[in-house]
């Protein structure tokens, strides 16, 4: 029941998955999704059945691919709740998850002035109907 309490908590703290990050934007995985989350809430951890609410994901495959995070110094271990429930977070000091947070904030920032683009363009558009239309 604590436990429950603690997804609700989390629930209304952090972020839901809200569509794809630069890493799932990328290579189309779950376990990309799951960094793309870490990434997102560093500093911040968090037990496999929050992974799996927050990322909209399994907990099976949360729990098939926090081993391989772990494997490859992305994700660690930060504490153990109730002597069982282990509490994960992007690994602090791995330089391969500092590369993966690169790649993910630049990613971002492309994307959105990719977006910032867009909409610029289509006001500019829209505007030069709109002069078009008056001029007739």
């Amino acid at each position: 029941m604590a436990n429950d309490n603690r997804i609700d908590e989390v629930s209304s703290e952090y972020q839901r998955y809200d569509g794809m990050g630069p890493l799932e934007r990328c290579f189309h995985s779950a376990a990309a999704r799951i960094v793309d989350f870490l990434i997102i809430h560093k500093g911040s951890d968090f037990s496999e059945s929050e992974i799996a609410q927050m990322t909209e994901l399994s907990a099976k495959t949360v729990n098939r691919i926090m081993p391989q995070l772990i494997g490859n110094n992305i994700a660690q271990i930060k504490r153990t709740v109730s002597g069982r429930t282990k509490m994960y977070w992007l690994h602090p000091r791995s330089k391969a998850a500092e590369h993966l947070e690169a790649f993910v904030y630049e990613t971002a920032s492309v994307l959105a002035e990719e977006k910032i683009h867009h909409e610029e363009m289509r006001s500019l558009n829209g505007d030069q109907h709109r002069l078009k239309f008056q001029n007739s």
